[in-house]
């Protein structure tokens, strides 16, 4: 299930989203909904099934007992994406600027959700993640990507330290955020290649996925602060590494 506005029309929008059922809790609500199919091709609405009018109060218990979801009176039933294999990803980006995070055990699916926020915000083509100890495609994470989920690629690997390898064998700099690092994230500026690596809240990131990257950079803050949420870190980063050099 997802649910929101944004979350929804974004997926309406992506021919790649199956859509199993499409619910309204209200007269505005569905009247919305009609207005944006209108926008889209008479394919995709041909391939899109009926609004259905739900209770709203079965709409607020979507995301779980114990939570309570901000629909905005809408929500779909869907399947998952399915992500091209990395190769394939990078097949169609040889030779060309690209802006990739990869996301080390970061878990939590609105972390995650606000990180695709930022990442679409600025340019980044997919978001790479692992099978195990990543955050899976849910409502939660789709609703605070606010519609970037279906604009971007969310992929998943066996290994990242291997994933590093092959965005290396394809010229992409790999930079690691981490308190510790020796640049700033200042030096990410004019970089066209670029991954940058965010490790999970409090432990950050694992030591092979440290290893592996180029560079190390940090985010300088305030000593009396402990550290960055990580939606926040990745947000500043690709923000530095979108200004102009010598600005």
């Amino acid at each position: 299930m997802i649910w929101g506005r944004h979350a929804l029309f974004a997926a309406l929008e992506n021919n790649d989203r199956r859509v199993a059922q499409i619910y309204v809790a209200s007269d505005d609500g569905e009247s919305e909904l009609q207005s944006h199919l209108g926008t889209l091709s008479p394919d995709r609405c041909n391939n899109l099934p009926p609004i259905q009018r739900i209770d709203r109060q079965r709409l607020d218990a979507i995301a779980g007992p114990h939570d309570k979801a901000v629909h905005q009176g809408m929500a779909a039933a869907v399947w998952p994406v399915e992500p091209p294999h990395l190769d394939d990803f990078l097949g169609l980006h040889q030779d060309t600027p690209l802006r990739l995070l990869l996301l080390d055990h970061v878990s939590d699916p609105r972390n995650v959700g606000a990180i695709m926020r930022s990442a679409r915000a600025f340019g980044v083509a997919a978001v790479i993640t692992t099978f195990r100890h990543a955050a899976e495609e849910n409502g939660a994470l789709a609703r605070a990507a606010s519609g970037a989920l279906d604009h971007l690629y969310y992929l998943q690997v066996t290994n990242l330290a291997r994933a590093i390898e092959r965005l290396q064998q394809d010229h992409i700099t790999v930079a690691g955020l981490a308190g510790d690092g020796d640049m700033t994230v200042a030096s990410l500026s004019g970089i066209d290649r670029l991954a940058i690596v965010l490790g999970a809240e409090g432990s950050g990131l694992r030591r092979l996925s440290r290893d592996h990257c180029d560079h190390l950079v940090r985010i300088d803050i305030d000593h009396n602060s402990d550290s960055l949420n990580v939606s926040n870190a990745a947000a500043i980063a690709l923000y530095a590494a979108s200004i102009p050099p010598n600005r």
